[in-house]
């Protein structure tokens, strides 16, 4: 072990001891001295530049849009407002026709006296019921034409309820229907 100690140390040791030794000015064989520069060197310093202003950018506002002028002109025309109301029209019609039609059934296919009247519309029913006959109260077969009598005035009650909302909902021929006729030349402006 003695001797792996003293290799290793001779191999790292030996260039350090060869580069102390000094160099034997007559050896031919020797490098020559690499000459000293001789000459001088003069430093200016020179001041740091001035720090820069921060450039200036100047911006223009956004341009305003150009005015305009805006002309709204309406041909000539003509509103109309009248009294017509489809709905309570088409209701009223409604009624009529269902309680007149169901009028119109009994009356065909009914032999009972004065059925016959229920052709007449509005009236009808009135005038049936004056022909339908009466009958003694403590009868039993009263209580059927009780109900027929009760029914006859209920169609009359709603033929006429729904003639009059026909005539409710009907255009009138009045003058207070309006024709307004607009102006033509009106005219706005805006920016």
């Amino acid at each position: 072990m003695n001797r792996t100690l003293g290799l290793v140390l001779g191999v790292l040791l030996g260039p350090a001891i060869a580069s102390a030794q000094s160099a034997d000015p007559n050896d031919p064989y020797a490098p020559a001295p690499t000459p000293v520069p001789t000459t001088t060197t003069t430093t200016v310093v020179t001041p740091a530049p001035q720090p820069q202003p921060p450039p200036v950018v100047i911006v223009s506002p956004a341009p305003e849009p150009p005015r305009t002028t805006v002309i709204r002109q309406t041909p000539e025309s003509y509103e109309v407002r009248d009294a017509w109301n489809a709905p309570v029209f088409a209701t009223g019609a409604l009624v009529f026709a269902a309680s007149y039609g169901g009028a119109a059934i009994v009356a065909a296919t009914s032999d009972h006296p004065g059925a016959n009247r229920l052709y007449v519309p509005v009236a009808g029913p009135w005038l049936a019921l004056n022909d339908w006959g009466n009958c003694p109260i403590d009868n039993p077969r009263c209580d059927e034409n009780t109900t027929q009598k009760v029914l006859l005035v209920a169609d009359g009650v709603f033929q006429a309820a729904g003639v009059v909302t026909m005539s409710a909902g009907s255009p009138d021929s009045k003058p207070d229907a309006k024709y307004v006729a607009t102006d033509a030349a009106s005219s706005s402006t805006s920016s």
